[in-house]
């Protein structure tokens, strides 16, 4: 796929302290979904929308991260005296796919959701880039950072989010969107986790971004507000009222893996998606509910 994007930026630098005590030593990006985790899959839609260079940003205590995505030549040594090519040829492609950089996180700035991506502000230059979490998915055949790119390839806005509709109870727990009327998609305003009765839509942004540099101009991290964080949104409602963001509503399903509950379902979703285990699993899980 032929992009001016070529740059992504995933974040990877929380303690996933929902996940205790496995993620007091793997990274909560790292837990398997079936057998990727989480930011595999995420890498795996960059390189798909044709992104070449992925900074991941991580923190001191997650090697892991830095290892999963480098070469094991142990592990390759012993795939290929088993005569094992397929599972070599996967693990290969983990780190030969894209230029994958880790970059640990400046934990001098505040904490907060614009942290990571200032700790890499040198590092974009001046080229539009994608800037995901890393536990967060939206899965589906050409759906996600795709969907994302084709809509900056289209409008050149200076942020365009992702967007999925969500029910009554997410709405208090995420950003509401607002679309201006008239305009098939033009952001006017994004409401943080409103009451439901005051929520001006159900399109939530979630998971990825577009970027372009200007969002730089909007951050400043000695500025983080009543609650004392670095947030990634006063920069981009700065953005609405003096620039352009548009808004995508995404054809594939926002799975997000932030804590046990929708990590399970994201496990589930995924796996009867899959050819090689979706129709055991969907009746392995009709027989369960049956017995129920």
């Amino acid at each position: 796929m032929h992009t001016t994007i070529k740059k992504a930026v995933i974040t990877a630098g929380g303690f996933g302290s929902r996940f205790l005590p496995a993620t007091k030593s793997i990274p909560k990006e790292l837990l398997p979904i079936i057998n990727k985790p989480a930011i595999h899959y995420i890498v795996d839609q960059c390189i798909d929308a044709g992104i070449t260079d992925i900074i991941i940003v991580s923190k001191p205590g997650n090697e892991a991260i830095q290892d999963y995505f480098s070469h094991n030549a142990e592990l390759e040594e012993y795939l290929t005296i088993k005569g094992k090519t397929k599972e070599l040829t996967v693990v290969r492609e983990i780190y030969r796919s894209a230029n994958i950089n880790i970059v640990l996180q400046d934990d001098s700035l505040p904490y907060g959701n614009a942290r990571p991506l200032y700790t890499v502000k040198d590092l974009i230059g001046d080229e539009p880039f994608i800037y995901s979490y890393g536990d967060d998915i939206v899965f589906g055949e050409g759906a996600g950072i795709k969907e994302l790119v084709a809509e900056y390839e289209k409008s050149h806005s200076d942020i365009v989010l992702m967007c999925t509709e969500v029910s009554d109870k997410m709405i208090p727990k995420v950003g509401i969107v607002k679309i201006k009327e008239g305009t098939a998609n033009q952001v006017e305003t994004i409401v943080e986790k409103p009451k439901l009765e005051n929520a001006p839509s159900k399109l939530a942004s979630v998971a990825c971004y577009v970027f372009t540099p200007v969002i730089f101009d909007h951050l400043d991290p000695t500025y983080t507000g009543d609650v004392g964080e670095f947030f990634l949104q006063k920069g981009i409602d700065e953005i609405i009222e003096n620039g352009t963001v548009t808004a995508v509503t995404t054809t594939g399903k926002w799975l997000t893996n932030g804590d046990p509950l929708n990590y399970l379902i994201s496990t589930v979703e995924v796996a009867l998606g899959r050819e090689d285990v979706g129709e055991d699993f969907k009746s392995y899980l009709k027989e369960k509910l049956a017995d129920m």
